[in-house]
């Protein structure tokens, strides 16, 4: 009797962690769901933030970014707080702006390459350089910044969209 006691608990408990399993299962996918629509209607609208948290220069080893940089986009503006590293073959006196720089976005487009993954691509000329910028940006929020330029060495961030 106590055997059966013991055993018809134990199926209990082991029913009750799946039950809790499942649950939790549907609200990861459900908060899943909801972040990927989020990333769409950002793209959409054109007003998205990505926070950074690593660079990449060409060549050089990656660094986890300490401070809060971050591409802003809003509507046909970009607000370009990023931090450089890497070789600039033209710059004015003082340094320059290098990647800390408001714009007006050219060529703007979004292109879903997989049914997680958008890329989004638009050029910025300032009076210090022209750039193009590339955004793989996933559905789970998380995104990859490339940015070429033309008189400074290629370099890339990973961050997330703040949402």
């Amino acid at each position: 009797m106590k055997n059966l006691t013991f055993a018809s608990m134990i199926l209990g408990l082991v029913l009750m962690f799946n039950a809790c399993g499942t649950g939790n299962a549907l609200r990861q996918a459900e908060q899943q769901a909801q972040v990927a629509a989020q990333v769409e209607q950002a793209l959409d609208t054109r007003h998205f933030t990505i926070a950074i948290n690593w660079m990449k220069p060409l060549g050089g080893m990656p660094r986890h970014v300490t401070s809060n940089y971050e591409l802003k986009i809003n509507g046909d503006e970009v607000d370009s707080y990023l931090p450089y590293a890497g070789e600039a073959y033209r710059l004015p006196y003082g340094g320059g702006k290098g990647l800390n720089f408001k714009g007006n976005l050219q060529g703007y487009s979004v292109t879903q390459t997989t049914s997680n993954r958008y890329v989004v691509e638009f050029d910025v000329i300032n009076e210090e350089d022209a750039y193009h910028y590339r955004i793989d940006m996933f559905t789970n929020g998380k995104a990859i910044i490339d940015v070429i330029a033309r008189d400074r060495d290629a370099i890339s961030f990973d961050g997330e969209l703040l949402l």
